[in-house]
């Protein structure tokens, strides 16, 4: 199943920790505050339980299981792909 992140975070720290997590765990960046990917159940656990432990209550974090059908069916306005911050091209 796809597993989408997405977080309102104000310090610059926390911020580019939960990145990190989200990175290391898989995830791609489709959007300054949004990660998407494909992985695991005990996957995304671990990904939750990293996730608490680096935002401290310091922000707000959501992780959505979105089944492949229902992937499919989302709509893409703008640029279909962009470059990463590590140069890496994103299709999303």
């Amino acid at each position: 199943m796809m597993t989408l992140v997405i977080y309102d975070i104000s310090d610059d720290d926390v911020r580019n920790k939960i990145a990190g997590v989200c990175k290391r765990l898989g995830l791609c960046r489709i959007q300054k505050s949004a990660f998407l990917g494909e992985i695991s159940s005990s996957r995304r656990k671990e990904l939750a339980i990293k996730l608490k432990r680096s935002l401290r209550g310091r922000g707000n974090i959501q992780i959505f299981v979105i089944c492949k059908p229902d992937f499919a069916l989302r709509e893409i306005i703008g640029d279909k792909t962009r470059e990463g911050e590590d140069g890496d091209i994103l299709i999303i």
